[in-house]
């Protein structure tokens, strides 16, 4: 956030012919941007630190559930819990203090924008709140979406570990139990894309919204230098703010997929009532 301030800063010290200025504020923008990805750095050493360390916890809950829920699941459900759903929790609880973070730059985004011109405060949170709107709105139906496509990756999983027992025991029908391995990944394979390709939809109709209003907001600046009400400099910072809103907005969109997976993978690890 604070990085292109100082370069738009340099470019608008360089359109004035102030040059020593200019090459100053450069190297300051260089001294944060490499200070940035040190701390990028450290935080993903502590974010790893801290997924190990609630993943060795819930992977507790699969050795204490009650044998009499346990005994309900099916190997396909018991396997994917254990491993790829335990996974999904641990990563969103990991990635929620950096998103929060990552949603709160919009306010300073805002305000700069209100600091600048009211009406470009107000088409930017206008277009931001029907966005958001259409985020949540479409939350339930991906929900529903990975829903069934869990369950098409149990039965998936079912399958091919009844294959595996028929190989090695050298039991059992081997060619009825492939044909149906390859209909369940036929099954999984159409879910699973149903299921991103929706997520993924909603995430590209936002960031086009986005990018349609920030060429508009770019044409309303133009006319703003040209009645002398604002510098080029400005306009740079607005460009620049607009690709951090459309980076944001991929974030909430991806937030609010990771979301519905979140309470998917709850809601199934809870069938083995664990209690430690």
């Amino acid at each position: 956030m604070i990085i292109p301030i100082f370069w738009t800063k340099a470019v608008g010290r360089l359109t004035e012919g102030m040059f020593d200025k200019a090459y100053f504020l450069v190297i300051i923008a260089l001294i944060l941007s490499i200070l940035h990805y040190y701390w990028e750095y450290l935080n993903q050493k502590t974010w790893y630190k801290f997924y190990n360390k609630i993943y060795s916890g819930y992977i507790k809950l699969i050795g204490f559930g009650k044998k009499e829920s346990i005994k309900k699941l099916t190997l396909g459900e018991y396997n994917n819990i254990s491993n790829e759903d335990i996974d999904i929790i641990c990563t969103f609880l990991g990635n929620l203090i950096t998103r929060i973070i990552q949603i709160l730059e919009f306010l300073i985004i805002y305000i700069y924008f209100l600091s600048i011109d009211l009406y470009l405060f107000l088409i930017t949170l206008i277009v931001s709140v029907i966005l958001v709107a259409i985020i949540l709105l479409s939350g339930k139906y991906v929900q529903n979406l990975n829903h069934s496509r869990k369950k098409s990756l149990d039965r998936k999983t079912i399958v091919i570990n009844d294959l595996y027992a028929c190989i090695k025991e050298s039991k059992g029908n081997t060619e009825a139990l492939t044909k149906r391995f390859f209909n369940r990944s036929d099954d999984y394979l159409e879910s699973n894309a149903k299921f991103n390709i929706i997520a993924q939809l909603i995430i590209y109709v936002t960031l086009t919204i986005i990018e349609i209003t920030r060429y508009l907001i770019l044409l309303y600046g133009i006319h703003l230098v040209f009645i002398n009400q604002m510098s080029i400099d400005t306009i740079l910072l607005i460009y620049t703010y607009y690709s951090q809103i459309l980076s944001n907005f991929e974030v909430m969109g991806t937030i609010n997929v990771n979301y519905r997976s979140f309470l998917v993978s709850v809601e199934r690890l809870n069938r083995i009532e664990a209690k430690i």
